[in-house]
């Protein structure tokens, strides 16, 4: 089972979008969020949403989430908060670059229709997020990066995101950021990075105690052009990635399946014209259906849906 198709159009008074994540809510819907304006940080950037009930075929007409007058936003990821709340996390860009956008919060206690007002996470210029919140019994990990020195770090709360505390910096030589994290079956964490400097490959690290700690990270085979990627645990156990199998440029986009081997034999090529095809976000649903978001050439969101029988059904190559 695969199927595809835009979000939603290009709209005329924000032509370009990037970023999306998205979320599943107890009753089955779907939500996604992505930045939207003239361009990456410009000051009419702002975060959309839209929804995707359950027994609908599209997508909700996009609604601005949040707007800042004269600052630009980004980097939205959502929580659903083991108290049945939405938390929704983004950075809000103060001067003219990412290095000095600060990390902010809200919540909703209905599903995503309606928002408390934004509040300061921390005070923390160039902290910024990307990778989707990890859950353990009594503790939230945040994936987060420091633009400014290019190193990942995870931000930790063992009381239900009342208060938080960083992890120490995970460095590699190129830098690296966007950490995504999934559980293996022994209860180590295992973290993909996206690598740094002009292209190379993903790196990866693992953490024995929780997210407490972190293995100085390794190479892995797997190229990656200094863009977005993605990592999940399927229902069955297996890993499902999905990036730019290429050390430059953002283009093919592809999702890979793999056993906790990691050898990846199996996987399916989405995207691979001309153009940048990148930032992709997964989310397997309680059905067990795969999603799928990601930017297609910064002019609209575009959404798969698949299955694990799919992806496998393609050799590697």
């Amino acid at each position: 089972m695969f199927q595809t198709k835009p979000l939603f159009q290009q709209m005329p008074d924000r032509p370009s979008v990037h970023c999306a994540t998205l979320a599943e809510l107890p009753d089955g819907t779907l939500l996604a969020a992505w930045f939207a304006g003239s361009y990456e940080m410009a000051r009419d950037v702002v975060l959309m949403i839209a929804r995707l009930e359950p027994g609908s075929a599209d997508w909700s007409v996009p609604a601005v989430l949040v707007e800042v007058p004269g600052r630009s936003l980004g980097q939205p990821v959502f929580l659903l908060h083991p108290n049945g709340e939405l938390w929704f996390f983004f950075d809000v860009i103060m001067g003219d670059h990412w290095t000095s956008a600060q990390p902010y919060w809200q919540r909703s206690t209905d599903g995503g229709r309606t928002w408390q007002p934004p509040q300061p996470l921390m005070d923390y210029p160039g902290l910024m997020f990307r990778s989707k919140p990890f859950l353990l019994p009594g503790r939230i990990i945040l994936p987060a990066y420091d633009e400014t020195t290019w190193q990942s770090r995870m931000l930790i709360s063992d009381d239900a995101g009342q208060s938080w505390r960083l992890t120490d910096p995970i460095t590699t030589p190129q830098g690296n950021i966007h950490p995504c994290i999934v559980q293996l079956a022994d209860g180590r964490l295992l973290a993909y990075l996206r690598t740094g400097g002009k292209g190379g490959v993903i790196w990866r690290t693992e953490s024995p105690d929780g997210g407490d700690t972190w293995s100085e990270p390794a190479a892995t085979q797997l190229p990656n052009p200094n863009s977005g990627i993605d990592l999940i645990r399927l229902n069955s156990g297996a890993l499902l990635l999905a990036y730019n199998p290429t050390a430059s440029g953002r283009t093919p986009l592809r999702v890979a399946w793999s056993t906790e081997d990691e050898t990846w034999p199996h996987g399916r090529t989405l995207e691979d014209g001309p153009g940048e095809f990148s930032y992709p976000t997964l989310l397997q649903s309680a059905d067990g259906d795969v999603h799928l978001v990601y930017t297609y050439r910064r002019e609209h969101i575009q959404y798969a849906c698949f299955d694990e029988a799919w992806v496998r059904g393609a050799a590697n190559g």
